[in-house]
């Protein structure tokens, strides 16, 4: 039985050692002392979510540490009297006593008194209840875990809510900055952030816990729904950027080849007459059209005028492919023009080669054939046809002559 009472003190000695380190530490605890206004703080007026966690906690402490003189004295009661008991034949009544004191109802707590709309007539304005050791430790557990709890929310958003904050005003630079397109909605989107921020700051100090809530159910909710806009704006952006380079592209390229187009159509008319040579299809009237359309296109989207300018640009570079297609076939229409008299031109020097290497290059009918053909090929305009005719004569005819052993 003694070994018992022993084992009992011992362990109740345990816990009171680990429940005084813990209250000691949480006590310590610079945000616990500026919340109740200890060790040279002052204390902060709560307000909001706040108050109404962090004030209830903070009573139930108060409460706690009365709670834990209460538990001290009746361990160290206990402990006396285990002292006086001798080490055998131990009175049972003494052994009895101090079970009684650790493990029965044995802890009376303050009074509590009773409101007048609870009481009758004869009714004590008072009510003082009793409480067994273990079942008060249960009750100091529980508010020791919710003033822990209270007292570290409000720490950590202390020390993180100034850097929250000041991400989400940077967010919000950012998002102002880079997207040159943002219409007036989420500009005032940016700016109702902007106004909800600089109020919370103000807030910080008393209901840290209410701002973190505002921020996490609204200010960061907003700011992606704001960010999800500026990114779409963005890659619209991008994309317009895209076409708006592909269009400088095929003007360029629409530039070069009107160019090439009239400079060969020019050259086939001088040296090429039997055949339909075709005119360029785009006018310099055109060409400057289409620069200047373009040149609005960037106008109005410099002044923000995103969806005209997607749509325009659409249309622009459609008029664009079909100018360069159109003029790509003039283009080649009238290069294959000139190309066929300079193909005739080789062919017949490579006949004429072959003549000479087989001897029949004195040959009197394929010298009047080469000498017609000659006279035609470099002569302007060329009459393509007869060139033509002339240079197969002539292959004819040598064919023949190498055929017949001449």
């Amino acid at each position: 039985m003694i070994d018992e009472i022993d084992q009992l003190l011992a362990d109740w000695q345990q816990k009171i050692n680990a429940a005084s380190q813990n209250l000691l530490e949480l006590q310590e605890q610079p945000t616990y002392q500026r919340l109740c206004g200890y060790s040279g703080y002052p204390k902060v007026n709560l307000a909001g979510i706040t108050a109404k966690r962090v004030t209830p906690a903070l009573e139930a402490m108060n409460d706690l540490f009365q709670y834990f003189d209460l538990l001290v004295r009746v361990v160290e009661k206990a402990g006396k009297l285990r002292q006086q008991l001798p080490r055998f034949l131990a009175s049972a009544d003494k052994i009895d006593e101090i079970k009684q004191l650790l493990m029965g109802v044995s802890i009376e707590l303050p009074a509590v008194q009773t409101p007048l709309a609870q009481r009758e007539l004869l009714s004590a304005t008072h009510t003082v209840n009793a409480i067994a050791p273990g079942e008060l430790l249960q009750v100091m557990t529980h508010a020791f875990s919710v003033a822990r709890d209270a007292v570290l929310a409000v720490d950590e958003a202390w020390n993180h809510l100034d850097n929250i904050l000041a991400d989400a005003e940077l967010q919000i630079y950012s998002l102002q900055n880079s997207a040159e397109f943002l219409d007036s909605q989420v500009i005032d989107e940016l700016v109702q952030i902007q106004t909800a921020i600089a109020s919370l700051r103000q807030r910080v100090e008393q209901d840290p816990l209410g701002v973190r809530v505002e921020v996490e159910q609204q200010i960061q909710p907003m700011l992606v729904k704001v960010k999800s806009v500026v990114e779409q704006a963005l890659q619209q952006q991008r994309q317009i950027r895209a076409r708006l380079a592909i269009a400088s592209d095929l003007l360029e390229k629409l530039t070069t080849i009107q160019a090439n187009s009239l400079v060969t159509f020019a050259e086939t008319q001088e040296k090429i007459v039997g055949y339909l040579i075709k005119s360029p299809s785009l006018t310099a009237e055109e060409l400057n059209a289409l620069t200047q359309w373009l040149t609005r296109l960037e106008t109005k989207l410099a002044e923000g005028l995103v969806n005209p300018v997607i749509i325009g640009l659409e249309n622009w570079i459609d008029k664009a492919q079909g100018y360069i297609a159109s003029e790509q076939q003039v283009f080649t229409a009238n290069s294959a023009l000139l190309a066929n008299r300079r193909e005739l031109r080789g062919r017949l020097d490579a006949l004429q080669a072959k003549a000479l290497a087989k001897g029949l290059i004195e040959d009197g009918k394929l010298s009047d054939i080469a000498a017609q053909a000659k006279q035609i090929l470099y002569t302007r305009p060329t009459t393509l046809d007869q060139a033509a005719e002339l240079v197969s004569q002539y292959e004819k005819r040598l064919n023949w002559g190498m055929g017949n052993g001449a």
